[in-house]
C-alpha cells in the first residue's frame, strides 16, 4: 500500500467543502422542489374551490335574473288580464278599456321576455320545460284577449286561463327556487 502524502490530503480538504456545499446545494433544490409541488397542489385545490364558488355566484345571480325579469313579464301579463277582465265584466266601456291598456311598457316587457328565454336556454337548460308549459298556458290566455263582447262567459273564461296561466307561472318559480337550492 501507497503512503498518504500531505499533498493527498491538501487535496481533500480542498475538495471537502466543494463536495459539502454541492450534497447541501442538492438536498435545497430538493427540498424546494417538494415544497413546491406540494405547495402547487394546494394551490390548485384552492383554485378549483375558487372556481366553483364562482360559478355558483354567477348561476345564482342568472337565477335572480331571470326571476326579476319573469316577475316584470308576468306582472304585465297580469295587468293585461285585468283590464281586458274589468272591460269584459261591464266596468269599463271600449274607450277606457283602450286607455288603460298599458303600451308604455311594451319593449321593457319584450326585453325581460327574451331575456327570460335566453338565460333559461344557456344556464338552465333543465327549467325550459317548465318555461314551455308557462308560454303554453299563456297562449290560451292570450286567445281570450281578443274577444270583443262583454259577457260573463267571456269573463269567466279569461279568469279560468289567467288561473291557469298563474299555477304554471308559480310552477316556473318553484323550479327556479329548486335550481337555486341546490347549486
Amino acid at each position: 500500500m501507497e503512503a498518504v502524502t500531505d499533498t493527498d490530503i491538501s487535496i481533500y480538504k480542498e475538495l471537502l467543502p466543494i463536495i459539502a456545499s454541492t450534497i447541501t446545494a442538492v438536498a435545497t433544490l430538493i427540498g424546494v422542489f417538494i415544497a413546491s409541488y406540494f405547495n402547487q397542489k394546494n394551490n390548485k385545490v384552492v383554485l378549483e374551490s375558487n372556481l366553483k364558488q364562482e360559478k355558483i355566484k354567477i348561476k345564482l345571480s342568472k337565477i335572480e335574473e331571470i326571476y326579476e325579469h319573469f316577475h316584470n313579464w308576468e306582472t304585465s301579463i297580469t295587468k293585461t288580464q285585468m283590464v281586458h277582465y274589468a272591460y269584459y265584466s261591464g266596468v269599463l266601456n271600449e274607450k277606457q278599456f283602450y286607455e288603460s291598456l298599458d303600451k308604455d311598457n311594451e319593449k321593457e316587457v319584450g326585453y325581460s321576455y327574451r331575456k327570460i328565454q335566453s338565460l333559461s336556454d344557456i344556464y338552465f337548460p333543465e327549467a325550459s320545460l317548465a318555461f314551455k308549459n308557462v308560454l303554453t298556458a299563456r297562449d290560451e290566455l292570450a286567445k281570450c284577449f281578443f274577444c270583443k263582447q262583454q259577457t260573463k262567459k267571456a269573463a269567466d273564461n279569461l279568469n279560468k286561463y289567467h288561473k291557469a296561466f298563474e299555477t304554471e307561472a308559480n310552477k316556473f318559480k318553484e323550479v327556479l327556487a329548486l335550481l337555486a337550492k341546490h347549486l
